[in-house]
């Protein structure tokens, strides 16, 4: 049935915690090797928000904590 209730939103990109994962991830696959925490700060400004989607990426598995404060993608 055809929906009669307003217009749905879709959720904005712009500033969310997915926006955020996206760049880091962007930053660790365009990487030749494991990435330092400075490259990937300079990512995002806020800087509680940038640790809650690398603390999430890692979590998910999908990113890796190395020594040294060094981050790559799992080798598969």
């Amino acid at each position: 049935p055809a929906h009669d209730g307003p217009p749905r939103r879709g959720q904005t990109y712009a500033g969310t915690d997915r926006q955020v994962r996206g760049r880091l991830l962007a930053v660790l696959r365009e990487a030749t090797g494991p990435v330092p925490q400075a490259a990937l700060d300079q990512v995002w400004q806020e800087p509680v928000q940038r640790a809650r989607a690398l603390d999430g990426l890692v979590a998910d598995g999908l990113v890796e904590p190395l020594a040294d404060g060094l981050y790559r993608l799992p080798l598969s």
